[in-house]
């Protein structure tokens, strides 16, 4: 199906994605897409809350979804769920979208001896009919400082898309599904370029380092070029 897309055709590297072997699938490597579970923060969080505990037969309790108030982190222990006397089971809304690969480690607060892997994942949100010309552009340009913009490309994102910063979480390891590429049917993964790209805006994002002053003065050059179209009229 072919992809209408907003953004100006003058990208800042013509390489913003790679594939991979079949066997690289599940390499976890910096730069890398998977598909994940994203969750959506949330004002008011909601919780699994017990009605009515079982203490004969777990199965046989009844729990409810409330808002979270002040003590409902006071309870019994639950074996069922697995649950101690302090925590909650949240609610939370989501969605199974691309997420970039910017960290990964084997890790264990208690026992060294079993550690659990968590991929530290930035999620790729795609532009939809409602996303005016003007944002997209923007967000091409580096003008947003929580978005980095990736192009449609038969060998990277299925559409045109960004990704958010201010989203990124921990994922399991296990929770995640290799993302292929259609042409070829390939894990896809950041060219170093555009990762390098992706993390000189993230660590602007984050706390106002300049990783490199070249590519920061890359950057700067590429966003006026584009927003100077953009004001102009006269994006191509």
């Amino acid at each position: 199906m072919s992809q209408i897309s907003k953004g100006s055709s003058i990208l800042i590297t013509n390489n913003y994605y790679s594939s991979l072997t079949d066997s690289e699938a599940w390499a976890m490597k910096l730069g890398q897409f998977y598909y994940a579970h994203i969750i959506y923060p949330s004002d008011y969080p909601n919780i699994l809350k017990d009605v009515k505990i079982d203490p004969q037969n777990e199965y046989n309790s009844i729990f409810k979804i409330k808002p979270y108030s002040a003590g409902d982190e006071k309870h019994f222990p639950a074996k069922m769920l697995n649950l101690r006397q302090d925590e909650m089971y949240y609610v939370n809304k989501g969605k199974i979208r691309l997420a970039i690969v910017i960290g990964y480690i084997k890790s264990e607060w208690v026992d060294l001896s079993n550690p659990q892997e968590y991929v530290l994942c930035a999620p790729v949100f795609g532009f939809r009919l409602k996303h005016t010309q003007e944002i997209i552009v923007r967000a091409q340009a580096f003008d947003f400082p929580n978005l980095f913009y990736l192009p449609y490309d038969v060998h990277g994102c299925y559409k045109e898309s960004a990704v958010r910063f201010e989203l990124i979480q921990p994922v399991s390891r296990g929770s995640l599904h290799p993302y292929m590429g259609a042409l070829p049917d390939k894990p896809v993964i950041l060219t170093d370029e555009a990762y390098w790209l992706m993390m000189s805006h993230l660590m602007k994002f984050l706390s106002g380092t300049v990783i490199s002053p070249q590519l920061d003065q890359d950057i700067a050059d590429y966003r006026k070029l584009i927003l100077d179209g953009l004001q102009a009229g006269e994006i191509v």
